[in-house]
């Protein structure tokens, strides 16, 4: 996508304070703001400034300077919040240039500032390119390369060349797919480590978790494999094929062996993202209230039914009791993931099932907190974690020195984590988006959906 010019996103009659609208995004970005009458959330202390200023400069986050700022903005006591991240997003095909423009919107509505495509291909390195030098509006993107699976990996030295190929083309990390065989998982893991790239994803059923943790794996994500190491070696679900994420053998877990992986994954430095809101989803939750989510109304009507038939299907699949089970040990697995010290990375896996871009981060917050984390230490998996996972101290903060992404929210995040819903605004390495024009974004995507109007 060519470079363009803000105003052609702003929205007629609408009028905006500051000269931003006048200017190229680049442009922007390079105004000195200052945010007034803010609470800083500092995550990381579990503790809210008193209302004092937040100064942006270069879409950096400065020291107050000597000159007067382009464009102040009162926020009025409300509570600002370093930029959320979405771990394991996918970011559909640039073939359809429309609808990677509104998943990305989605996700910075939703003050989701950072993505990790879990799914790439060789346009998301022009798109990531784009993205960082504001010349495409949305968040920065941390992108995969195609996966690599039963199917794409014949043999170990397939492997090896896909591994190459992908890190000399300048993908972040390998997403690891199901069907790889221990002799390909290991050729990976080897010419990886050579490279010094991450990898990350699924964990093979062939490969299991034993091989994950001891080759150091970046991410679980899925809490994948964790299901087979939970049933008892002697237990008869040992002779069933494991479902999706294991999802037949609720009944069998045993619950003494969670506190087990969760040591041994902290030990091993392993990172899980866990896309606890795609599983209930899948488990527990009715498809008609999934359907009537506000979000829904961002989603066409052809792919709201496909995601209500794959609920119904994977619940007529298994006993309602094992599917409660099988939800229930990995709210316990999370919390002792936790405990342990292993760390825990936000993602939701969307869009996908029943998940909505950006909405679906703020479930996912809420069930981290169902499993037992308190609302600080769910909000630390998608800021400050991120930024210790990816070894960058510029970001999920807000003192002078971190980059300007962060979140303007109307209540205390701390006190209630729904309250990260409540967005006023959206700051994006500096570049502004307040209320109304994060609503003529979504009113265009819905429009875009459903062109007829709700069902």
């Amino acid at each position: 996508m060519k470079t363009t010019p803000l105003r052609l996103f702003l929205v007629p009659g609408l009028l905006f304070v500051s000269v931003f609208g006048l200017l190229t995004s680049a442009d922007a970005v390079a105004q000195r703001l200052v945010l007034e009458n803010a609470h800083l959330v500092d995550v990381a202390a579990g503790e809210i400034s008193e209302p004092r200023s937040l100064e942006v400069h270069s879409g950096w986050i400065v020291d107050p300077g000597d000159h007067p700022p382009d464009q102040r903005i009162d926020v009025q006591g409300a509570f600002v919040i370093p930029g959320l991240a979405e771990m394991h997003a996918h970011v559909p095909p640039m073939r359809d240039e429309q609808r990677v423009q509104d998943v990305l919107d989605l996700f910075l509505a939703h003050g989701i500032t950072t993505i990790r495509g879990m799914l790439g291909e060789p346009d998301h390195l022009v798109l990531r390119r784009e993205l960082a030098l504001g010349d495409r509006r949305g968040p920065r993107l941390i992108t995969s390369g195609p996966s690599l699976n039963g199917n794409s990996v014949a043999d170990a030295s397939q492997a090896r060349v896909m591994v190459r190929r992908q890190h000399e083309a300048g993908y972040d990390f390998l997403k690891l797919h199901p069907g790889l065989r221990p002799d390909t998982f290991q050729a990976i893991v080897e010419a990886a480590d050579a490279l010094g790239m991450p990898y990350g994803g699924h964990v093979s059923l062939a490969v299991g978790i034993e091989r994950a943790l001891a080759a150091r794996q970046a991410t679980i994500d899925h809490l994948d494999g964790y299901a087979d190491g939970l049933v008892p070696a002697d237990h008869p679900a040992r002779q069933r094929e494991p479902a999706l994420f294991g999802f037949n053998l609720g009944d069998a877990f045993d619950l003494d062996r969670v506190g087990t992986w969760a040591e041994r994954t902290a030990a091993a430095g392993v990172w899980n993202v866990p896309t606890q809101t795609l599983i209930e989803n899948l488990a527990l939750a009715d498809a008609d209230a999934l359907l009537a989510r506000p979000a829904m109304r961002y989603v066409d009507a052809a792919t709201r039914e496909q995601w209500a038939v794959r609920v119904r299907q994977m619940q007529q699949s298994q006993p309602r009791e094992s599917l409660a089970r099988f939800v229930e040990v990995r709210r316990a697995l999370i919390r002792a993931l936790h405990e342990a010290g292993a760390g825990l990375l936000l993602g939701a896996d969307a869009p996908q099932i029943m998940n909505v871009p950006g909405d679906a981060v703020h479930h996912e917050l809420e069930l981290l907190v169902a499993a037992g984390l308190s609302p600080t230490e769910a909000l630390a998996t998608g800021t400050v974690h991120v930024a210790r996972f990816l070894d960058q101290t510029a970001h999920g903060c807000l003192a002078p020195g971190c980059v300007a992404d962060l979140v303007v929210l109307q209540a205390d995040p701390l006190a209630d984590i729904s309250n990260v819903r409540r967005i006023d605004g959206v700051m994006r390495a500096g570049q502004w988006f307040d209320r109304e024009r994060l609503d003529a974004m979504l009113e265009e995507i819905a429009a875009r959906a459903n062109p007829e109007g709700p069902d």
